[in-house]
């Protein structure tokens, strides 16, 4: 198997200015409303106790005024006046209150949300500082999840189709990984039935760690075809990933041959990738997403193996390592590891490839034994 080389927040809103606002309305408020009922309640006593004298013509505004003394009229409209502002002052006092407090109220039902942003952007599994590089690239398939992989169905591309209550199997492949091909050639066919009876979903994770062993980085150029297959043309992606692991196109690890993009487009069209997009591989869209997926996933403590390394191939099944080893020895070797799949999916042989026959660990059981 074909070992890679490891590549070893949200901050709480800050109450403060918050604070500070609560503190200075309850001030403001306190120091405004004392004196103004008092100036209010001194003059209504004062307005009370002066006796006047009767007046004949009491809406006479012309009537001379008493020398010393000041009009009715003049007397009433400061009171009014003060009146009025003392309103105002409480109500914008009380709403701003209300408001301070309405944010305290929504600053505290945030934490739970935010501690689930803080926990996501640790990674599920893996290094934070890869996953967070992951998340930042701009330009990537949108069908892709969080940590890379490329999930097939029979419902479609993307996590979201996963078809319910059946087995999810998670690959990690190198397009030049020769192991990735010794396995692929004999699964591959058997993965394309059982996706398309909606039996089980499929998550591929495509790598390039392997590019240091071509001379035209030919694992990224790959990954990237096989990304934008998924994001373009999803009903073809199963059939191209098997295309690429072909006997007469995969090269040799050892004695890398240049494969050019001409000829990289040819094999995607024979698995029936419309001329149209496979022309268009060599624009690279995809290649610094496919570069941060790989630095993510060869750091994934769940894809590692019972020794603590990651290799391709890398099965999972329901979230656990399927040792691939021991499956195909269970069957007297590699060349039958379809039928130890089958086995381990609790599934018969006679019935892949027939929907309405499902898998007997379900999306959540643990892999069969073979016997």
């Amino acid at each position: 198997m074909t070992k890679p080389l490891e590549q070893n927040g949200h901050e709480e809103p800050d109450q403060t200015e918050v604070n500070e606002v609560n503190a200075a309305t309850q001030t403001n408020s306190e120091e405004t409303a004392k004196p103004a009922v008092s100036d209010t309640a001194t003059s209504a006593e004062k307005s009370s106790n002066e006796t006047e004298p009767a007046d004949e013509h009491p809406l006479t505004v012309e009537e001379p005024e008493e020398p010393g003394r000041p009009a009715q009229r003049s007397r009433r409209l400061p009171l009014i006046l003060v009146a009025i502002a003392l309103v105002l002052v409480l109500v914008a006092g009380f709403y701003m209150l209300w408001t301070n407090r309405s944010g305290d109220d929504q600053s505290a039902q945030k934490p739970s949300s935010e501690v689930s942003t803080a926990q996501v952007s640790k990674g599920p599994t893996g290094d934070a500082k890869a996953y967070k590089a992951l998340q930042a690239v701009t330009v990537k398939p949108s069908v892709a999840d969080d940590q890379g992989g490329l999930t097939v169905s029979a419902k479609g591309v993307g996590s979201k189709k996963k078809v319910a209550g059946v087995p999810t199997l998670e690959i990690f492949m190198d397009p030049m990984c020769p192991w990735c091909g010794k396995v692929g050639r004999v699964i591959d066919p058997q993965l394309q039935r059982m996706i398309s009876a909606g039996q089980i979903n499929v998550t591929y994770n495509f790598l390039n760690f392997l590019d240091s062993a071509s001379s035209d980085q030919y694992s990224s150029r790959v990954d990237n075809a096989l990304a934008m297959v998924a994001q373009e043309d999803p009903d073809h992606l199963p059939a191209f990933a098997a295309a690429v692991f072909a006997t007469d196109f995969q090269p040799n690890e050892s004695s890398y041959q240049a494969v050019s993009d001409a000829r990289l487009a040819d094999q995607a069209v024979g698995a029936g990738v419309p001329r149209s997009l496979a022309d268009r591989f060599a624009q690279g869209t995809y290649r610094p997403w496919v570069d941060k997926v790989n630095a993510y996933a060869i750091t994934r403590k769940d894809a590692k193996d019972a020794k603590g390394e990651f290799s391709t191939p890398t099965i999972m099944i329901n979230g656990k390592v399927w040792d691939l080893t021991a499956a195909a020895k269970s069957q007297g070797g590699l060349e039958h590891l379809d039928r130890a799949l089958f086995k381990a999916l609790g599934l018969n042989s006679q019935d892949v490839g027939h929907q309405g026959k499902m898998p007997s660990i379900g999306a959540r059981g643990t892999a069969l034994k073979a016997e």
